[in-house]
């Protein structure tokens, strides 16, 4: 059972770490080259927002692994929580409002943000 669980964590960390991080690193770039109903920078900020959910799964799958396992304990494990829980943190409290004040700025304000 372990190692369906450690399969699963590893395929939903792939499937939606993956694109948050590819999403949201260009970004910036669509969002300050943006044209007046260029859908690009919106449709990004979607895809992280959307992903971020569904990203739940990987620290979930990654928590029953490794109570499965028996390592809930375990220095690597309590690194990877911790880990995990910053980068959710920014991705919440910085990343996600950011691209939110980039959409809702005008053309001009966007290019001062970054």
């Amino acid at each position: 059972m372990a190692k369906v669980l450690l399969s699963v964590h590893v395929l939903a960390a792939i499937l939606a770490i993956g694109p948050i991080a590819v999403a949201a690193s260009v970004f910036p770039r669509y969002a300050r080259r943006a044209e007046p109903g260029d859908g690009t920078p919106a449709f990004l900020h979607r895809l992280c927002r959307v992903y971020t959910a569904v990203g739940v799964a990987v620290p979930a799958f990654g928590l029953a692994t490794g109570a499965r396992m028996g390592v809930l304990t375990d220095a690597w494990l309590i690194a990877s929580i911790v880990l995990t829980a910053i980068a959710a943190g920014v991705l919440a409290l910085a990343i996600l409002p950011g691209q939110r004040r980039m959409l809702a700025a005008p053309g001009k304000d966007r290019q001062r943000e970054n």
